[in-house]
């Protein structure tokens, strides 16, 4: 990209450890993105790659082209109706029997080789406790058995937990990650899927202890959550995530960034429902949104880091890539701008 010499990495690391940035973080520079996030992540957690299949838990998934390559579960098949039954119908993998050595070794070939030197090196761990048990249930029934089967439902997130903790023992000895994100979507554009009182007695306590475990081990566990999550933003940071991705506009990002910016980090800023995340976006409307950003959170030179993203209806690594580079080259060279303006 053009523009003068910078650390990318060195201030995205001031990010991270909520230090004040000299330049507006991106989350594409500086930042090497594996796993889930970069592409659909190991087959255990969503199927094949490209192409319809099972995972580890018995889940089966699409991959539609109109998801921008996203994974989605088969509404067309569950794998349980009644949570009580989670023990007899849910196969809890084991990570030990999984060859992530493999899926490392792909997606270097896909998306190139770390480059530690110049850029910390995340894993995307998709498909957290509640998008887990959605999957397995569908979206209604899941929130049936959050509301009758409490217990249940603690359980079962136990027993998810458990597994992610042993497969970190993999992904930290073969992607040798500085960060992890944990996806977890608990939020529609309008609230919480739950009440904040039931995320924290059921959903926390298991987020928490995620986390931590990353902490112990030496990496940075950041949380993704689309939607409107911001009455949970103090039980992020105590949990221990030290960023917030995706966060969308639904919240009140300025607020956010003043109240919490040296406490935690809050990425994301761009409309992704709107004008400037559709297939039909143009240069313009993307440079305008992308500077909205900049400008109204980057302002503070604390706590945010710039995201986009924008979909397509494309299945194909490279028209993936190029929607998602216009977006960063816009970024990059009005973080310049604004640098070389002392903004």
């Amino acid at each position: 990209m053009n523009g003068p010499q910078f650390d990318f990495k060195a201030n995205y690391v001031n990010f991270l450890n909520h230090r004040p940035t000299t330049f507006i973080p991106n989350s594409f520079t500086g930042n090497k993105i594996y796993g889930f996030g970069a592409i659909n992540g190991p087959a255990i957690e969503k199927g094949n790659q490209f192409g319809d299949g099972m995972d580890g838990f018995g889940i089966k998934w699409e991959y539609p082209s109109t998801g921008g390559g996203a994974a989605v579960p088969d509404v067309n098949y569950t794998v349980m109706d009644d949570v009580t039954e989670w023990r007899e119908k849910v196969h809890i993998p084991d990570p030990a029997a999984y060859d992530w050595k493999a899926d490392y070794e792909m997606e270097c070939k896909m998306l190139g080789e770390p480059d530690r030197e110049h850029q910390i090196i995340d894993f995307g761990f998709g498909n957290g406790v509640f998008e887990r048990l959605a999957a397995l249930m569908g979206f209604e029934d899941a929130l049936v058995a959050i509301a009758s089967e409490p217990e249940e439902v603690d359980a079962l997130f136990t027993a998810i937990t458990d597994y992610k903790i042993k497969a970190l023992d993999y992904i930290i000895d073969i992607w040798h990650p500085d960060t992890i994100t944990y996806f977890d979507d608990v939020a529609t554009q309008r609230n919480l899927f739950i009440s904040p009182a039931t995320y924290r007695s059921l959903i926390k306590p298991h987020h928490k202890r995620f986390a931590q475990e990353c902490l112990k081990r030496g990496v940075l566990p950041i949380y993704h959550c689309c939607g409107y999550a911001q009455d949970i933003v103090e039980d992020m940071i105590d949990c221990g995530w030290v960023a917030w991705t995706s966060v969308q506009i639904s919240n009140d990002i300025e607020s956010l960034i003043e109240k919490y910016g040296d406490r935690i980090g809050f990425v994301g800023g761009y409309d992704t429902n709107g004008p400037a995340a559709s297939v039909n976006a143009t240069h313009d409307i993307i440079e305008k949104e992308v500077k909205r950003c900049l400008d109204t959170y980057g302002k503070y030179h604390k706590g945010y880091c710039f995201f986009g993203f924008r979909y397509v209806n494309s299945l194909d690594p490279a028209v993936l890539g190029a929607a998602m580079g216009e977006i960063v080259q816009i970024a990059v060279e009005y973080g310049f701008e604004l640098l070389k303006q002392g903004k």
